[in-house]
């Protein structure tokens, strides 16, 4: 059989009869191959032999292709850079206390505990984000992080794979996510890459939080949720289900601010499939539904409502919108403003580019994907994702709280499931200028020269965002290190520390999160909160063990411009009916009239006058020869738990208990008094009604000239020395 070419086959008229040939079609040129096709498509087009991601069945090639690859060495990178940074500059974390309660869960869940008991852990003992119901304490937090942080102990022996396996799955989901969408392997690759090199995600996927998980969680199950939704595969599907029920086991919020318009949208496009609808749904949500049940059994369990989130049944104003907020019933109480809101926005906005890598020119291309014609549908649906987060988080008021760590603490980690669009429509928007540079004259120089230049920019302005966060999280790591170096390397018995911070705190992770106790508090060391006076009986909660004062505000010479500070003080508790409080105070020479010692007791004050010390010299210049030596007090009295027999007691039976025992003594000066003073905590015993105290207490001093500072945290020898035992 003859065949011809369609050019060369006569019309009908002018045909002569011969053999029957066969046209064949004339293939397209290679620039018609090349030109986008314009036409209305009612099916998503897919990648090479019909599947996103690069496998090409229909010509043989492997199913491992360079981008994958490329991908491939981009997850690995991710994945040691998050090891590296976990074991270097965020070896003890963030400073975020936060991490002390996804990390005290993890072990919950090792020890198979969803719960404490309220009783052993109060008062002194409570951890931080901690709310109660029916006499069990829960975390703030839901489990699906925590689980991946007992998971990764239980496994490798170590909490910090976790983070690292979330930094290769954001790479791995985001590359999934744009070829999905965009379905150009390029865009999708170099979208991978920057969201492995933007210090947002770098930071993140080195810490025990749950900002990072949320943010990859949702990008691997919009990934595939939507290429489930488009070819029917059950596996998509399945997997795509799974994470979103496992995203509502992270960040619930989240996970409805970004999966409904990937749900609206994939609905959409398989508005002339109507009846492939309700089987696609159906694989999502047999996905997803296991992770559902565990959410309602979860807190069924911790709150006592399947319906009630453990955040807002831990205080019913840590909530969205304006008005009274407030993290815990224990805290201060709080009023987010719409002003608020808007500022923090604001800052928000104006913090971001530091983030991304690129900075500002990252968002450049951003805006330039997201205004191309190409693929206009998933454009939108990028642009609503990064709007829906922004304006979902205009209503949190702990957006407020992230405002002074915005540029150099945790950046905008509240938006960080926006970061994904953001960089997946830069990744496309620098690939079609790259392809637009094409048609400019001179485009095999210009090209790679504009390209380097703007490599080399995107480089710079990374590296100059970068020094202020080092920074900030090498103060963290310098403030750690002090407060390892005050306690000692091993305790020679059980011991209690009592953690003191000069801002009163019930929990001690807040103002230093690596303190933490085991869920079970039988560790060798524990570390118990500072209640003020109430902590007098403390002893009585840990019978056996040793106890101790840890005080890293404490100035060791509040006159010193550069004195040291930090204390760490062994402690003696004193219990009995009588209680003999002996003081001693030694003045330096030429101390004006009225210096006076004292020792009070709710409303009742003793007071000690200044008399010179035996054997001194009088200077015959000085006028009052009293006052001319060095001055001395020594004086004694008893704090009885009843009623005062005479000058020398002091009575608790009317005082306020727990309360503080004060010694304390006075120097009038030209610039103004100079004070001392020594705070005993004083309590009753439980049942007997013996008193007990803990000494030594704290010492506090008032500097002439300081007055507005107030008192200060700084040790009270050798001016005064204070004694207490039984009388």
């Amino acid at each position: 059989m003859a065949v011809e070419s369609a050019a060369d086959v006569p019309s009908p008229a002018t045909r002569s009869p011969g053999p029957v040939t066969l046209p064949v079609p004339r293939q397209p040129s290679s620039a018609a191959r090349s030109a986008p096709d314009r036409r209305v498509q009612l099916r998503w087009p897919s990648g090479p032999g019909g599947r996103v991601g690069g496998s090409d069945r229909g010509s043989g090639r492997a199913a491992w292709s360079r981008p994958a690859l490329a991908v491939a060495v981009i997850c690995v990178c991710s994945f040691t850079a998050s090891l590296v940074l976990q074991a270097t500059l965020f070896r003890d974390g963030s400073g975020d206390a936060d991490e002390a309660a996804y990390v005290l869960q993890a072990r919950m869940l090792l020890d198979g505990h969803l719960t404490l008991d309220a009783a052993t852990m109060e008062p002194f003992f409570r951890p931080w984000l901690t709310g109660e119901h029916d006499g069990r304490l829960f975390t703030k937090y839901l489990p699906g992080w925590p689980a991946l942080l007992a998971a990764s102990q239980a496994l490798f022996g170590t909490m910090t794979v976790a983070p690292a396996l979330v930094a290769a799955g954001w790479v791995a989901g985001t590359y999934r996510l744009a070829r999905e969408l965009l379905d150009d392997a390029a865009s999708a690759v170099l979208a991978a890459a920057l969201v492995a090199g933007s210090p947002l995600v770098v930071v993140h996927t080195a810490l025990p939080l749950a900002y990072a998980c949320g943010a990859a969680t949702l990008t691997l199950a919009s990934a595939a949720l939507l290429r489930g939704a488009r070819t029917g595969a059950r596996s998509s599907l399945l997997a795509g289900g799974a994470g979103a029920g496992f995203a509502l086991l992270l960040r619930p919020f989240d996970a409805v601010l970004v999966l409904t318009g990937v749900v609206v949208f994939a609905l959409a496009r398989l508005r002339r499939q109507p009846r492939a609808i309700p089987a696609r749904v159906g694989w999502a949500v047999l996905g997803a539904a296991p992770f559902v049940a565990v959410l309602l059994v979860f807190c069924r369990l911790v709150t006592g409502s399947a319906l009630r989130m453990p955040l807002s049944a831990s205080d019913p104003l840590d909530r969205f919108g304006f008005g009274p907020r407030r993290i815990l019933p224990s805290e201060p109480t709080f009023t987010f403003t719409r002003h608020l809101a808007l500022r923090a926005l604001e800052q928000t906005c104006t913090a971001a580019p530091g983030w991304l890598f690129g900075g500002v020119v990252v968002v450049g291309f951003a805006a330039v994907g997201a205004v191309l014609a190409r693929r206009r549908a998933q454009r939108l649906l990028l642009v609503v994702t990064v709007v829906a987060v922004a304006g979902g988080y205009l209503f949190w008021w702990g957006s407020a709280f992230a405002m002074p760590g915005l540029r150099d603490g945790l950046g905008p980690h509240y938006h960080l499931a926006a970061l994904t669009p953001i960089l997946i429509l830069a990744a496309d928007g620098a690939r079609r200028l790259w392809s637009a540079a094409a048609a400019l004259p001179r485009a095999a120089v210009l090209r790679p020269t504009a390209a380097g230049v703007v490599v080399v920019t995107m480089v710079l302005l990374t590296a100059s965002a970068v020094p202020g966060k080092v920074d900030g999280q090498r103060w963290v790591n310098d403030h750690n290190a002090f407060l390892a170096a005050l306690l000692p390397d091993r305790f020679p018995a059980p011991a209690v520390v009592v953690v003191t911070p000069q801002v009163p705190s019930r929990y001690t992770q807040v103002p230093y999160q690596t303190l933490r106790n085991r869920p079970d508090l039988h560790g060798r060391v524990l570390y118990a909160a500072d209640l003020g006076p109430a902590t007098a009986t403390l002893p009585e909660d840990v019978p056996g063990r040793a106890l101790y004062r840890l005080r890293p505000d404490e100035i060791a010479d509040p006159a010193a411009p550069a004195s040291f500070y930090g204390s760490f003080t062994a402690l003696r508790q004193v219990s009995g009916e009588r209680i003999r409080v002996h003081l001693t105070a030694r003045l330096p020479a030429g101390s004006a009239a009225g210096a006076a010692a004292y020792v009070r007791l709710g409303a009742q004050t003793r007071i000690f006058p200044v008399t010179p010390s035996a054997g001194d010299r009088v200077d015959p210049s000085i006028a009052d020869p009293s006052i001319a030596g060095p001055a001395v007090i020594d004086a004694t009295l008893v704090v009885t738990s009843g009623e005062p027999a005479g000058a020398g007691e002091l009575g608790a039976g009317t005082a306020t208990l727990p309360g503080e025992l004060v010694v304390g003594v006075v120097q009038p000066t030209a610039a103004g008094p100079a004070r001392w003073e020594e705070r005993i905590p004083l309590a009753r015993r439980h049942g007997s009604g013996a008193l007990t105290l803990l000494t030594p207490g704290l010492g506090w001093r008032q500097v002439p000239g300081r007055a507005a500072v107030g008192w200060l945290p700084a040790p009270v020898r050798p001016t005064l020395a204070v004694a207490v035992g039984l009388d």
